[in-house]
């Protein structure tokens, strides 16, 4: 059943962070999180409330927004997606975090004729921040 719900949440997070390049030609940190006792997912967004917050202080509330979840819900999976830059390349940072994992993917992105093209993932060894306390 989880290998099953991650991969819904990684299907929903990429959909989603592909609907930001379309509409904002960026990725903007979201939080994602899956439940033990329901097949339902929520997803947190806290550049809406908080638009001028720079990128760093937008992951740390979308880290800090999941961590409370764990306190008050049946957290089973948390995902946080952001951009990532670097030397000119363009991805979707996509770490998705368990009680016993976590791992972080890089979705390399690049726009051609108008559209958002996004490649297979890269599995990195390090980690944007840490939702469960392990």
């Amino acid at each position: 059943m989880e290998q099953d719900q991650i991969e819904k949440m990684v299907l929903a997070c990429i959909d989603t962070a592909k609907a930001m390049l379309d509409e904002y030609q960026m990725v903007i940190p979201f939080g994602l999180r899956a439940f033990s006792d329901t097949e339902d997912m929520k997803m947190n967004c806290p550049a809406e409330k908080n638009p001028d917050a720079g990128w760093q202080e937008q992951i740390e509330t979308v880290v800090s927004e999941l961590k409370n979840h764990l306190q008050t819900e049946a957290v089973s999976a948390t995902a946080l997606v952001t951009e990532l830059q670097s030397e000119g390349e363009r991805g979707i940072g996509l770490q998705i975090e368990t009680a016993a994992s976590s791992v972080l993917f890089v979705y390399p992105c690049k726009k051609e004729n108008e559209e958002w093209l996004i490649d297979e993932p890269v599995k990195t060894d390090q980690l944007l921040a840490s939702v469960f306390e392990n």
